[in-house]
């Protein structure tokens, strides 16, 4: 790839990026990544800081019992001024509510547990209390009003006060009293001695008003005794003068008419039905039937037995007129006695019809003898009237007399009763039960807390460790912080490979393994350096900022690699300080070559020493054995120019530019020039330092190659580096 396509892309990517308003994830995470170290230590270390800090916090016990109030009366629901349906006796609640917190409840339960002993409750502070406080007894009956209190007594008062918290459940009729303490036990106690010291002083307030309603409803029920006495006796009297006396709630004359009128109901239902079957039997006998269809007829034993007669006279007759004719003496008998049994039936119908008037007859003479009787039942019913008028207002005056007198004896009985009982409006509902686990600290809402602030301590941790970081790490900070093209990145052997690497140097590594990872990342360098391809750029010049940042090493592995190509590559080792590469391809050789080049003392052939791996040339120094040994401009560019006749490709191995004024010759000699920064160990500054010598210098800078990278962690140079995928690849290399 030529730079100005990759400062295309370049610009293309940060364009894109710079329209994101928010942070790629995969970036945040591979920041987290990166300092999982950090993050982790400063969460572990925050996160025991908290609980060390929860554990030596004091802890507290919270115990609850719960009142349940039963007001004596039922009242209507109301909706209160909350918006919501509650019960109407709010007030009887929030008047409960209040004397549980009172001075006087709470002095009674302090003298009752000796509260103001207990050194959290104020106990211990004042001994000069002690004397007082044993002279003064805890009080045995309902109230303590009126007792004086000690100085002892009276924090404790206010400790109990501060400890206990009352409240209503919703809107229902229970009230939770809490009690806290450092003793679970305690708190127990002090919760149910509240509860009961409420029951107990609401008992007796009962009592007493009990006692006082029963004097007066017995004061009051012997008048009203004699009052409802009087006017029953007045109602009687007055029943008995009018002839008023009823029974079953109506009068005599009232009784006499109800019972003629049920009766002539039933006698006129009775001569209606008489008159029916008069009628009936009467249109039947004239329609010609002969009454075979009368009730009466057909329930008649009688009528029965001689209409089986006829039909036997009758079949009788027609087989001897078949037989012998109509004028056969026999024939004339059998019809004789045909027409007998018919006249029997006809006088038996006869009678049975008249039967039926009679019946007629009978109901309408009971029917005027009931209508008579009730005229005279209403002429004595109307008499009376006159007199119910009186008789209905004695009789509400001494129903009023006994209702009121019943009302009076019954309350009178309930509070006699109510008297010798307990009759607290309340009841414990449930006992405060020694807690468990305190209720201070909460250790789990503690311990969200303190994962909470662990992650954000962690958090602010990672991110000042971001903030404060000074090398460089990634793609992104070579383009974005430095504003240069990112060349590529070289991985360590170890981590680019799947097997151990053994005592084999990466620049061996290269020449055993062509298909591996690791070299294939540097037939990438090559590529990005425009190596790759006949022509183009011939010279390079490898430098860094510092010294071992791995400029010699990839140096040595991109020539090898280029070699093992078919191309003409020579590598000119021109850290004439350190000589690495001399030392490293060259060991024991006459290391010479060089200086002696430069100053032609040496043909460059006879000067050129070979790889002993690939057909590599290397052009050796053992450093500066001369003062004359130096590198002028015009040697090195004479030297460079006979090194293109010779060869395809240049690379220069120079020393680091920060340090050195050779580098800064040699780099401006050059076709392009590589800077290599070691991956997280070299600074930004230090970079910055060298890409500003060498564009002053007017080297043409090819970019900033990353090297020594540990490709096994997760984005190891930015998510937008190749290596941030090798895992994809891994079936691509053979390792």
């Amino acid at each position: 790839m030529s730079n100005r396509t990759h400062d295309a892309a370049a610009d293309e990517i940060s364009a894109k990026t710079s329209k994101r308003l928010l942070p790629d994830p995969s970036e945040i995470g591979a920041l987290f990544f990166r300092r999982r170290w950090i993050f982790a230590t400063s969460f572990l270390v925050t996160l025991a800081l908290v609980v060390t800090a929860i554990s030596l916090l004091p802890r507290t016990y919270t115990a609850t019992s719960a009142l349940l109030l039963e007001p004596r009366e039922a009242q209507p629901v109301k909706v209160n001024d909350r918006g919501f349906v509650a019960p109407a006796d709010d007030n009887l609640i929030d008047t409960a509510v209040q004397i549980v917190r009172s001075p006087t409840l709470t002095l009674d339960v302090v003298r009752s547990l000796r509260l103001d002993q207990v050194p959290e409750f104020g106990g211990g502070q004042a001994a000069s209390d002690a004397p007082a406080r044993r002279a003064l007894a805890p009080p045995t009956d309902a109230s303590s009003e009126g007792i004086a209190m000690t100085a002892t007594e009276r924090r404790a008062s206010g400790a109990l006060l501060a400890r206990s918290y009352v409240r209503r459940v919703g809107v229902t009729y229970l009230v939770e009293i809490s009690a806290s303490s450092a003793s679970p036990r305690l708190a127990a106690q002090i919760a149910n001695a509240l509860a009961r010291r409420y029951i107990d002083l609401d008992s007796a307030r009962k009592q007493t008003r009990n006692a006082q309603s029963a004097r007066y409803v017995a004061s009051q029920a012997a008048a009203l005794r004699k009052q409802a006495v009087t006017d029953d006796a007045a109602l009687q009297q007055y029943m008995v003068r009018n002839n008023l006396m009823s029974a079953q709630g109506a009068t005599m004359a009232e009784q006499e008419v109800s019972e003629l009128n049920r009766q002539i109901a039933d006698a006129q239902a009775q001569l209606a039905e008489q008159r029916g079957k008069l009628a009936a039997a009467q249109a039947q006998i004239g329609r010609g039937g002969g009454g075979a269809d009368i009730g009466s007829v057909l329930a008649s034993e009688t009528i029965r037995q001689l209409r089986q007669q006829e039909a036997v006279a009758s079949a009788h007759l027609a087989q001897l007129d078949a037989r012998y004719g109509a004028l056969h003496p026999e024939v004339v008998q059998a019809r004789d006695e045909l027409a007998d049994v018919r006249q029997q039936l006809n006088a038996e119908l006869a009678r049975i019809v008249s039967g039926l008037r009679g019946d007629v007859q009978i109901a309408e003479s009971r029917l005027g003898s009931l209508l008579g009787s009730r005229a005279l039942a209403k002429g004595s019913l109307a008499q009376n009237g006159s007199a119910q008028v009186g008789r209905l207002e004695l009789e509400r005056r001494a129903e009023a007399s006994r209702a009121i007198y019943s009302a009076y004896l019954t309350r009178a009985k309930e509070t006699a009763q109510a008297g010798e009982l307990p009759n607290a409006d309340a009841s414990i509902d449930s006992l405060a039960r020694v807690p468990g686990a305190p209720s201070s600290p909460n250790y789990l809402l503690s311990g969200l807390a303190g994962v909470a602030a662990a992650l954000l301590v962690a958090g602010l941790a990672t991110a000042i460790a971001e903030y404060m970081e000074n090398t460089v790490a990634t793609r992104a900070d070579i383009e974005g912080g430095l504003e240069a093209v990112y060349a590529g990145a070289i991985p360590t052997l170890d981590s680019a490979t799947r097997s151990k690497a053994g005592n084999i140097t990466p620049q061996d590594y290269v020449t055993i393994r062509s298909m591996s990872l690791f070299t294939e990342s540097l037939r990438n360098l090559a590529t990005y350096l425009g190596l790759s391809g006949n022509g183009g750029i011939a010279v390079v010049t490898i430098t860094s900022p510092l010294p071992r940042e791995g400029k010699s090493t990839t140096s040595m592995c991109l020539a090898r690699t280029l070699a093992m190509g078919k191309r003409k590559v020579v590598l000119v080792d021109a850290d004439v300080r350190h000589h690495s590469t001399s030392d490293a391809l060259a060991p024991g050789r006459d290391r010479e070559g060089l200086f002696r080049a430069l100053d032609g003392t040496t043909p460059i052939e006879q000067a050129l020493t070979s790889d002993d791996r690939t057909s590599l040339q290397i052009l050796t120094t053992l450093g500066q054995s001369n003062p004359d040994d130096i590198i002028t401009e015009e040697t090195m560019a004479a030297l460079i120019a006979a090194l293109r006749a010779r060869f395809d490709i240049i690379i220069i191995d120079s020393a680091p530019v920060l340090g050195v004024a050779e580098t800064r010759i040699v780099s401006r000699l050059s076709d392009t020039t590589l800077v290599v920064a070691r991956w997280r160990t070299t600074p930004v500054k230090a970079v910055r330092t060298a890409l500003d010598l060498l564009s002053h210098n007017g080297s043409k800078v090819g970019g900033v190659a990353l090297s020594l990278v540990n490709i096994k962690e997760y984005a190891s140079a930015g998510l937008t580096d190749a290596f941030g995928y090798y895992k994809k690849f891994k079936g691509y290399y053979a390792d």
